[in-house]
């Protein structure tokens, strides 16, 4: 069936920022052991969602300050999403192209992230993105890859419709498909096993797809 709805992963598939302002917010707020915690960010969220059903400001400063034994305060967390949200970010290579393409063909574009949706909002707006995309659906209502995520990213649209792209072979390829959405992992660096259906560049879907 022709697909109508692309769903397409944030970080790492739209856009790839360093986060080197997240890091020195936490340096500036915590000092030396920033230098501690910053490495273990990314684990920690990790843990998070595995936890957790979506993303919590003040869940999330209970659990950070648990796991840090720093007192992370929901002030610091809305500090956090407001640093992420206006960090510069690289767009990826063919994205444009893709975008500009499917916007040609009709087709509807939707945007599924487990970060706040007050950071990626203003990214995507950022970065040129979001005036393609009819949906952002973003980690504090849902978090991949549970079926509310995709369905709610899939909109109006049937799952046979759909497709989701991003970089992550388990939030993203395995969890669309084990929710009946067909799937392309974004696997620029070429590194997972061949029988992934896969592409280098996000523009290979048009040929695709």
């Amino acid at each position: 069936m022709k697909k109508k709805r692309f769903i397409f992963d944030l970080d790492g598939t739209l856009l790839t920022s360093s986060f080197y302002e997240e890091r020195q917010f936490f340096a500036d707020v915590f000092g030396k052991e920033a230098y501690i915690y910053n490495p273990k960010i990314s684990e920690f969220l990790r843990e998070y969602e595995r936890n957790f059903s979506n993303y919590d400001i003040e869940l999330l400063s209970i659990y950070l300050s648990q796991k840090t034994n720093l007192n992370i305060t929901p002030e610091i967390i809305r500090e956090w999403i407001y640093i992420t949200g206006n960090a510069p970010g690289k767009i990826e290579p063919g994205v444009m192209e893709t975008l500009d393409y499917l916007k040609s063909q009709d087709k509807s574009i939707s945007v599924l992230t487990n970060w706040f949706r007050a950071a990626q909002v203003p990214r995507l707006d950022k970065s040129g993105i979001l005036e393609y995309v009819d949906g952002v659906y973003a980690g504090d209502k849902f978090l991949k890859p549970s079926k509310e995520a995709f369905n709610a990213a899939r909109g109006n649209f049937a799952p046979e419709e759909c497709l989701m792209i991003g970089d992550n072979i388990v939030k993203d390829y395995a969890g669309a498909r084990a929710h009946n959405i067909e799937s392309v992992l974004y696997d620029k660096d070429d590194i997972q096993h061949e029988s992934v259906v896969k592409v280098k560049r996000i523009d290979e879907i048009i040929k695709k797809y």
